[in-house]
Order: C-alpha cells, then sequence, then structure tokens
C-alpha cells in the first residue's frame, strides 16, 4: 500500500499493485497534513500538519477520527520513524525532535537546529541507524549521530516503585465533623499521620524539608473531589499543584502563568498535566445561560471554546455526553495555551525536555 497525504485534510490510501486504484479514504480534518511516517510494522500511520499538531490513524480503523497529539509550536513538515516508538519530527522552526508514540505520546528532547529557523523538508535514517540526515529551505544537507538513542534503548530497564509511592497516602474514610469548629480534628489527623510517615521513615521530612524536586506540573480544577496526590498515588514533594475552577489557562491569568514560569524555569519540571474531571461544575455553568455574578468573567473562557466547538457540540443530544465533551475541549484548549505561552516555547528552544498532557479524570471510576 501507498498512503498519501492532502492538503484538505485526508489521506488516501491506493494499492500499488494496481495503476491508481485508491482502496480506502480517512474522514476529513479541519488541518493540512503535511507529512507522513509509519510505526508499529505499518499498522499505525502517523501525519504531521500545518497547525503543529500530529495525528495517528490505526491500519484497521481509517473511517475513524484519528488521534490527535499537541506539542508542536510550529507546523511539521518532515516525520522519520527511528524504530517502532520511536520518531522525529522537523518544523518550520528548524528544530529536529525526538517524540515516543508508544505506549504514550511523549516529547523526548531537541535533536538538532537548523540554526536560522529555515523549514525542514526532509529526514532520513541510516541502514545502520548510526546517523540521521535532514535538509531544509537553507539548501544544507546535515548528519547527526544518534547512536546513543538506540544504545539507550538496550540499556532501558524497569525500576523500582519509587519510595515515594510507598510512602504516599489512601483515602482513610475519614468524615470531617460539621461540629468540630476549632477544627481539633483535623490537627489530630495530621499528628497521626506525621507520626505513621515518621515511624516508616525517620528522615522523611528532614529530606522534604531541604528542597523540592517535583518532575510534574499539575494544573487542574479546585473541585474537591480529585485530591492530585491520591489520585496517582505519590506523596509530598512529588508534584507542583496548581487550582483554578475549570482547569482553565489563559494568556491573560498572571497567577497561572507565574506558576508555570516557575515550575518550568526553575523547577525545571519534565511534564505538565492539565487534568480536567467529568461532571465538572464550571464547565456546566458555562454551558448554560445562567448568570452567576463574578465568576461568569472567568467562564467566558470556558463558553468561548464551546464557541470554537459548536459544529461538533450540536451534534451531540445527551446533556452527560455533551458536558463530558466540553469538558475534553476546555482541556485541550488550556492544554494547546500552554504549549503556545513564551514559556513553553522558550524552553523547548532551548532545549529543555519538557511534554504537555491533556488529561480527564472521570469521577464515577477514579
Amino acid at each position: 500500500m501507498s498512503v498519501i497525504c492532502r492538503g484538505d485534510g485526508i489521506l488516501s490510501i491506493y494499492d500499488i499493485r494496481q495503476p491508481l486504484t485508491k482502496i480506502k479514504v480517512s474522514q476529513e480534518i479541519d488541518d493540512e497534513l503535511l507529512s507522513l511516517t509509519t510505526v508499529k510494522d505499518g499498522q499505525a500511520v502517523i501525519a504531521g500538519s500545518q497547525s503543529g499538531a500530529l495525528y495517528i490513524w490505526n491500519n484497521a480503523e481509517w473511517s475513524s477520527p484519528p488521534i490527535k497529539w499537541i506539542g508542536h509550536p510550529n507546523s511539521v513538515d518532515a516525520l522519520c520513524a527511528l524504530d517502532q516508538d520511536t520518531i522525529c519530527s522537523g518544523s518550520s522552526d528548524g528544530l529536529l525532535r525526538l517524540i515516543t508514540v508508544s505506549p504514550n505520546y511523549k516529547f523526548e528532547g531537541i535533536l538538532g537546529d537548523h540554526e536560522d529557523e529555515f523549514p525542514i523538508e526532509r529526514i532520513v535514517l541510516t541502514h545502520d541507524r548510526a546517523y540521521m540526515a535532514s535538509c531544509g529551505h537553507d539548501l544544507s544537507l546535515r548528519f547527526w549521530n544518534v547512536e546513543f538513542l538506540f544504545e539507550s534503548q538496550k540499556k532501558r530497564k524497569c525500576t523500582e516503585e519509587p519510595e515515594s509511592v510507598k510512602l504516599s497516602y489512601h483515602t482513610t474514610g475519614n468524615k470531617f465533623d460539621a461540629k468540630d469548629t476549632e477544627l481539633e480534628g483535623l490537627l489530630e489527623n495530621n499528628r497521626q499521620w506525621a507520626q505513621a510517615v515518621q515511624e516508616t521513615d525517620p528522615n522523611f521530612f528532614k529530606t522534604l524539608a531541604e528542597k523540592q524536586e517535583p518532575k510534574i506540573l499539575w494544573i487542574g480544577c479546585s473541585d474537591s473531589r480529585v485530591p492530585v496526590n491520591q489520585i496517582v498515588q505519590l506523596g509530598p514533594g512529588e508534584i507542583f499543584i496548581h487550582k483554578n475552577i475549570a482547569n482553565v489557562v489563559c494568556h491573560s491569568d498572571l497567577n497561572c502563568l507565574s506558576v508555570l514560569q516557575y515550575a518550568v524555569e526553575v523547577l525545571k519540571v519534565e511534564h505538565i498535566v492539565v487534568c480536567g474531571h467529568s461532571n465538572c461544575g464550571g464547565v456546566a455553568a458555562a454551558l448554560g445561560q445562567q448568570q452567576f455574578g463574578l465568576i461568569d468573567n472567568w467562564l467566558r473562557n470556558v463558553k468561548d471554546v464551546y464557541r470554537l466547538n459548536q459544529n461538533e457540540m450540536d451534534k451531540i443530544d445527551n446533556a452527560k455526553e455533551r458536558l463530558m465533551k466540553l469538558v475534553e475541549y476546555n482541556v485541550i484548549n488550556s492544554a494547546e495555551n500552554i504549549v503556545h505561552s513564551t514559556i513553553v516555547q522558550n524552553a523547548w528552544k532551548r532545549g529543555q525536555k519538557l511534554t504537555v498532557h491533556a488529561w480527564v479524570y472521570n469521577l464515577e471510576k477514579g
């Protein structure tokens, strides 16, 4: 088979054993497809786009909507599979990016820089996987030594469960007593928890007090039903957390941008997770027409997300499904705003390892 991408957002699949025999066509997407590569022994096709998103199709499900991965600040003009789980992308900013596509999509780092921000047009891996060649509009062919990538894969081993997981706390079933006006019960809970932790690791709090080295920035909703450390089973010091109503990230929120800058430039986090959740009250309020006062100004951000995706939203009749779909669109929008921020753009420009994730937590399933 031969797969061809088009500027109208459609993949065409041809049987090259027969002249001009088109056998399959993908669904049209609202983006211009510029580059292609295959992974998983040809069972999956990845396309780069004008918007900077990557789209992946399963070979057996051409008619289904593709999975969309965001993260590139510029158009993806070239793609090259390095192995069945890893690809290299070339963008109009002149950067070669290493990306893991399985088991999870993850930006690993910068492999090369054409410096003058000339678009990269072609990337090829040598047969011995020792070098990767790239060329762009600067009319120069460049070679990059990539042997280290495959050596590290061979040496990669599974590590033991981190100690922080063992020290993490589970839900205890304690209920807040509304009659406890002095909150003595909370203080007692804290004393018991601190004692239990010290018995497990006498140096835990001493080490924790010296510094924090979280690898994850979590931007989530203020909803009390989504306790971050508990649902991912990580202990204190493992996640840097920012919360607001409906997990909104916008360019005018100096609070959120300050958190983002500190996490990226000072803490050097490697992952940013934007996490929404099912049955989100903020998103539900944005879906309705009722006025709530000051918060309406904040929910304007979510209403804008609805407006931008109204064609798809109007196709959904079920109220619960409509709410969930807007939750998903809202998370993606916040993640895209992070990606396009100067903070993240500058981090990627200097080669900092940083991946942005868009998640939705299901309250009914955990």
